[in-house]
């Protein structure tokens, strides 16, 4: 006989011991007649004094009679999963498979079992993993259904995840980007080995827009073949900073592009007075040589609030337009101007940028509304307003806020730009229009107030 086969009662013995599964028949009370050795491996039982128990005396009373229907054939599926005391008194979980062999009209059950203690410890880790992670793990069918989405929904985007299930989650996309996502996720169905990485809006449970980034693939092979697996995680900071970033870029474009012209005028003007001033000894050059310093060194000031100014979201706090545009007001040569307030809300700014955007628009009205003008704050439900009775937009408003514009002899130009760039950093808007005076009326829409 070829050495595959099994000579001995002993060789099939051996076998059993090291199967990976436990071999058992039971009548049909489930009165234990035979179980192999490999009980011993697996669960730490002497073989023999298992023979003569009851199966079900091991198993966890909450599993006990789901056991019992599944062993019996009463239930359709052939197999379970559950809780059996092994030799030690601990509780191992185990996977039984009914025999398709057993024969009930002579009163037999034949099952093997196999521990499988890990695969519930993996599994809760796996929960707290798709529970606490950073990314929402997400299972579509070929059609863009849901057919699973992670327990992280609810901590990353604030949905329930039953909610979820089931759903079109395109419908959550924002407008403007849900062309690319669906395109993308075309290519991962029809190319399978295609990764799809992409950046968009998603609408949160609390009605803003997040933005995030979802990466996914269709899936080869395994149970989820065919599906198409996608991970998302919420990049709104980032996407802040990436902004951010370039409002900095933008300021320090403006702060090279005075420094190259709007100073030189002024350096032109001194270089060109001391040559003169040298040459004749005459006050007048020296006057107008220090005036070119004067206004070189008010540039300078304001060139560098241009290339400093921003705005930490961290930072902003509810201030009070009232007390704040009595501070501004003190911090400015008002010389016979007045300022009306009529400011009944707090808003959330920044404090410092709020203090530097009111006195850039207080000076900014008398400079050009005269000595006597009349300023007014105020507060609206979108936002607030600084309006005066001075002379208004003589030119119109197309270039108010340009680096370096102004009207105004000694105006440097930058006030309204430095206003600007305050409203960027806030993310509000600021439209200038006429005041019902025929003065100057700047209002500013705060989103975030």
């Amino acid at each position: 006989m070829p050495d595959q086969y099994l000579t001995s009662t002993d060789d099939f013995e051996a076998v059993l011991a090291e199967a990976p599964s436990v071999l058992t028949v039971t009548d049909g009370e489930l009165i234990i007649r035979f179980v192999s050795p490999a009980i011993e491996r697996v669960l730490g039982y002497d073989m023999e004094s298992l023979v003569g128990t009851n199966w079900l005396d091991l198993v966890h009373p909450e599993d006990a009679e789901r056991v019992r229907a599944t062993l019996a054939g009463e239930r359709e599926d052939d197999g379970t999963e559950y809780r059996f005391r092994n030799a030690d008194g601990d509780w191992a979980w185990l996977e039984t498979i009914v025999s398709a062999d057993t024969e009930t009209d002579r009163d037999c059950r034949v099952f093997t079992s196999r521990d499988v203690s890990d695969r519930p410890r993996f599994e809760a880790r796996f929960h707290q993993f798709v529970t606490h992670t950073s990314d929402v793990l997400t299972v579509f069918d070929e059609q863009g259904s849901v057919e699973y989405i992670s327990p992280s929904v609810e901590r990353v985007l604030g949905y329930q995840q039953d909610e979820m299930e089931d759903s079109d989650l395109f419908e959550y996309v924002h407008p403007d980007d849900l062309s690319t996502a669906l395109t993308e996720f075309g290519r991962m169905i029809d190319d399978p080995g295609y990764v799809a990485v992409i950046e968009h809006r998603y609408r949160h449970a609390d009605g803003d827009w997040i933005w995030a980034e979802s990466r996914g693939q269709q899936v080869a092979s395994g149970p989820l073949e065919d599906h198409v697996v996608v991970t998302t995680r919420d990049i709104s900071e980032r996407k802040q900073r990436e902004q951010e970033l370039k409002r900095q870029n933008q300021r320090l474009e403006r702060f090279s592009d005075a420094i190259s012209h709007d100073l030189r005028n002024p350096l032109d003007v001194l270089d060109g007075s001391l040559e003169l001033a040298r040459e004749t000894d005459e006050d007048a050059h020296f006057e107008r040589a220090e005036r070119s310093i004067d206004r070189m060194y008010t540039l300078i000031d304001d060139l560098l609030v241009l290339a400093k100014q921003g705005v930490d979201p961290a930072e902003t706090e509810i201030v009070d337009l009232n007390t704040l545009s009595q501070r501004a007001w003190s911090m400015v040569d008002t010389q016979d101007a007045t300022l009306e307030i009529h400011a009944d809300d707090s808003i959330k700014a920044d404090e410092g940028a709020m203090l530097e955007l009111l006195e850039n628009l207080f000076r900014n009205a008398i400079e050009h509304g005269g000595d006597d003008v009349t300023v007014t704050v105020g507060t609206e439900s979108w936002g607030f307003y600084v309006t005066d009775d001075g002379a208004g937009f003589h030119d119109g408003t197309a270039d108010l806020f340009k680096p370096g514009y102004s009207t105004a002899d000694d105006g440097t130009g930058f006030g309204l730009c430095i206003v600007e760039q305050i409203v960027d950093a806030h993310n509000w808007e600021v439209i200038a229009t006429d005041s019902e005076s025929g003065g100057a009326r700047f209002e500013f829409i705060c989103r975030n107030s």
